[in-house]
């Protein structure tokens, strides 16, 4: 479902970078020319190693450059829940990295002088249903109490007009902590810093394959050249084909789609959201939403269709959803449809680790990945240049292929017809 995104279409104009061609050496090669790709290159090349990236596409073709532009923080779950099944100090790690990759995003930007309308104004969670504010009531308290996390509180619906303009919601959560971007224009401005770093950048150069060569070497192979490295980085999250048999077994694709407006008037946009905070509701198959630079509303949600008439439905539904929560916005016209997939992970947590081979990877930010893949970027170039400091809380020892991989797409169907049911019935 690959419509021309509003991201694509206000980036500005995009550098030309070359495809491989013959041999390449560095010392580490770079599968995956999203942020993730781009962070590693980027810290790797700011510790003195000399980086190759492989992107079969463009920079930010996947989801980087067509996600909602929400920097979030925390993960699928409660921290309450995961000091539980991790241990304490594994989840506090884990909060801490959440929080830093809003920082890590904001302090690339300023460092590289990176134009992408970054709004560090916070972010709120709607609540789909009155029993949503329990739950963040009881998550706020958890995070004061035990993580010392004070910048977030909680609104009932008599407040909720100070946050957004609307009656469909019952109250929020409001995490002082959040920010929203232009994704495009920061992977874009994010491989600009990569190459002035010294990184090299390679599109529309599709991996192949990997093998091991002598003295150990890695050697990925694409269509007109290859690459040998000491050491091989594979960050194609939910794109991943064929090239590890493991990691495409270990992720799951869900699709995910949005919509833009039409410019909507300074008076407008800011009778919608007032304090232009990056929005995602509590709904299981959620919205989520955000003001642009230039003044339009984008929104997305879920969708997965396998014909142009069934695309359109989606889209159509997706809009009735927006004017469901904006009925001002029914007369407004909507100027840009796409759609992307999202990487999922059997226990909805992202993996960062390294196969028995030595490959690297990360992966499965399960929809909140716009600062965690660059943050994972960071982990993954720290693993390789000083695995000794690194004390990574996500680190997946062993991967295990997801029962009835090959069956995915029913069962992602399955799944999100009970997510609509439990939203429309459930507590």
């Amino acid at each position: 479902m690959d419509h021309f995104s509003m991201w694509e279409a206000t980036a500005g104009e995009r550098k030309k970078r070359p495809t491989l061609v013959d041999e390449k050496h560095c010392d580490v090669v770079i599968i995956g020319g999203g942020f993730s790709g781009l962070s590693t290159s980027y810290h790797l090349q700011k510790m003195g190693h000399k980086t190759i990236v492989l992107e079969k596409n463009t920079v930010g073709y996947g989801a980087s450059g067509r996600n909602g532009g929400e920097l979030l923080t925390g993960y699928h779950g409660t921290m309450e829940a995961f000091a539980q099944k991790k241990g304490f100090e594994t989840a506090k790690l884990m909060w801490e990295l959440s929080l830093d990759s809003i920082d890590l995003v904001e302090s690339i930007s300023k460092e590289n002088g990176i134009a992408c309308d970054l709004v560090r104004q916070g972010d709120i969670r709607p609540a789909y249903k009155v029993s949503h504010l329990d739950r963040f009531k009881r998550d706020q308290e958890y995070l004061a109490e035990k993580l010392n996390f004070h910048e977030i509180s909680i609104i009932d619906q008599s407040e909720m007009k100070t946050e957004l303009n609307t009656d469909f919601y019952h109250g929020a959560r409001i995490n002082e902590r959040g920010a929203h971007f232009h994704p495009l224009k920061f992977a874009l401005g994010l491989a600009d810093a990569v190459e002035d770093l010294g990184g090299v950048i390679y599109e529309n150069s599709e991996a192949m394959s990997i093998q091991k060569g002598a003295s150990n070497k890695v050697i990925v192979t694409a269509s007109r050249g290859r690459v040998i490295a000491d050491e091989v980085v594979i960050v194609t999250n939910a794109y991943a084909g064929n090239l590890s048999k493991t990691l495409k077994k270990s992720v799951i694709p869900v699709d995910s789609i949005m919509i833009a407006t039409e410019s909507l008037t300074q008076e407008l946009i800011q009778d919608l959201i007032p304090k232009n905070r990056a929005v995602s509701d509590s709904k299981n198959l959620l919205y989520y939403f955000r003001r642009t630079a230039d003044n339009r509303m984008a929104f997305g949600g879920s969708g997965r269709a396998f014909s142009k008439r069934a695309q359109k439905l989606l889209f159509d539904r997706l809009r009735e959803g927006m004017i469901t929560v904006f009925p001002q916005l029914k007369d407004v016209r909507v100027e840009y449809r796409w759609g992307g997939k999202v990487g999922f992970t059997q226990d909805f947590l992202p993996y960062i680790g390294q196969l028995e081979d030595g490959t690297h990877f990360a992966f499965g930010y399960c929809g909140k990945g716009a600062a965690m893949a660059v943050m994972a970027g960071k982990v993954l170039a720290e693993t390789i240049s000083h695995p000794e400091r690194v004390n990574n809380p996500l680190k997946k020892e062993k991967l295990r292929p997801i029962p009835f991989h090959s069956q995915h797409a029913k069962g992602v169907g399955l799944m999100k017809f009970y997510m609509a049911f439990q939203d429309k019935y459930g507590k």
